[in-house]
């Protein structure tokens, strides 16, 4: 799948300077586009009937959103660099059949390969991150330039690398739960609990 990606857009790059121009959907495509959000050329949605953005959103240029069985959900003031890869599926191996003999329509579904992404409020990928299927980006989250991520991110954490690791927490617990008060009905935000909860998963 990061191949298949890579190859739409170096496509996409080449047709930019040869037309002067790329396609994006317009925003009626969409399951979702919200209030302030912005999509800079050249960008690719596939099936953006299964795509929600929400309000207040950046996804620069050299991007593509692959969904064609499964939703990707992008809450508010989501914020990405060039070349954000997001996929909710991946290619299924058969013994007897090449990998690119097998069709969307002739994959098997029943296995678990195409799967939601879905990405909470204020989170920033840096250039040239991809996102792949399953994969749930906690709020407040920074995803380093280059990261694949493969797993599910906590909130206000950074990972970085190939596959993508927690590497620190970018505030203490004092510093979210404040930036939450400021920001977040009450209802909404995290406890310090559940803070703490997140935290000692994890060795900063």
């Amino acid at each position: 799948m990061p191949r298949l990606l890579s190859t739409i857009t170096k496509v996409l790059r080449g047709l930019k300077f040869s037309v002067g121009q790329s396609y994006i959907p317009p925003k009626d495509r969409f399951a979702e586009y919200g209030e302030g959000t912005v999509l800079v050329s050249p960008i690719v949605a596939i099936r953006p009937e299964n795509i929600y953005l929400g309000d207040h959103c950046y996804i620069a240029g050299d991007s593509v959103m692959y969904a064609i069985t499964k939703k990707i959900i992008i809450k508010k003031y989501f914020v990405a660099a060039r070349g954000l890869h997001i996929s909710t599926g991946s290619h299924e191996r058969r013994v007897g059949k090449f990998l690119g003999q097998i069709t969307e329509a002739e994959k098997n579904h029943d296995i678990g390969l195409d799967k939601d992404v879905i990405i909470n409020e204020d989170v920033w990928a840096g250039f040239n991150v991809s996102i792949m299927a399953g994969v749930t980006i906690g709020r407040g989250a920074t995803l380093a330039a280059g990261a694949v991520v493969t797993r599910s991110v906590p909130p206000y954490a950074i990972w970085g690398g190939v596959p993508a690791k927690h590497i620190k927490f970018y505030w203490s617990i004092e510093q979210i739960l404040k930036h939450e008060s400021l920001l977040y009905p009450e209802g909404e935000r995290f406890t310090r609990e559940e803070l703490v909860h997140i935290f000692n998963q994890y060795d900063d």
